[in-house]
């Protein structure tokens, strides 16, 4: 069976919201560019999920070669840098750059998040999910990724069904109203939810983990600052994480 989404990202953060709170004990998505807003209204759903994956893709970056090579530098020497130019891995290969640049689009996008407490709720949830173990990024080196998909499987008997695929245009970390340009199509066949799980799994498999540099960005950003004026309602970390300091 399948059904068309035709109106866009809010039409398919709904969807998986539901697919999510109705009891899935994982969820692996393929994204391309992390954008994060996208994920504030699904936040209540990853937290109560057990296991959370993330693939994403290298956007084409704002980094200078010279940034690069100067953070390498300053890391290789011990030091430490600040502000614009400080990203979170060093230049020596390829892997390690393409995790330096994805690390400083990720920091200028939180920094461009509207300091709000749902906001803020959503980065300490996605911190703690990092240090319990629950939630896992890695990033595909090998190329752009353009396919978007959405994998969410339920326990046995827990659910009709053993779960579901989203498949589209539409990238499910950016928020965004309806656009006629947009199309994503819900699978529930098994058949389908195999073939998808089977190309989820070697595109993970030829992927470098990202998600330590994901927790430094998190815990570098504005959702840990003292000086956060926000408020939060609920816990922002789920309890099972708020024993772990670290992925």
């Amino acid at each position: 069976m399948s059904e068309v989404l035709n109106t866009g990202a809010d039409a398919l953060a709904r969807r998986v919201g539901e697919a999510l709170e109705a009891g899935a004990d994982t969820a692996r998505f393929a994204v391309g560019y992390l954008f994060l807003d996208g994920l504030t209204p699904l936040r209540a759903g990853l937290a109560a999920t057990p296991c959370v994956d993330i693939l994403i893709g290298n956007a084409v970056n704002r980094l200078t070669e010279e940034q690069v090579r100067e953070e390498a530098g300053t890391r290789e020497r011990g030091g430490t840098v600040k502000g614009g130019e400080d990203v979170a891995a060093t230049l020596r290969d390829s892997h390690d750059r393409a995790a330096a640049e994805t690390a400083m689009n990720l920091r200028q996008t939180i920094d461009a998040l509207p300091r709000t407490g749902e906001n803020r709720a959503l980065l300490l949830t996605l911190a703690g999910m990092v240090a319990g173990g629950r939630l896992r990024v890695r990033l595909y080196t090998h190329g752009r990724i353009h396919s978007k998909v959405a994998l969410v499987t339920y326990p046995p008997g827990r659910a009709s069904s053993k779960g579901l695929a989203i498949v589209g245009s539409s990238n499910l970390t950016m928020s965004g109203g309806a656009h006629p340009t947009e199309l994503n199509v819900v699978l529930t066949d098994s058949a389908s939810l195999a073939d998808l799980e089977a190309w989820y799994t070697r595109m993970w498999n030829v992927s470098q983990d990202f998600h330590r540099e994901l927790f430094e960005e998190l815990g570098g950003g504005w959702a840990l600052s003292p000086d956060f004026s926000g408020d939060v309602t609920g816990d922002a970390i789920p309890p099972a994480d708020r024993a772990r300091t670290g992925p």
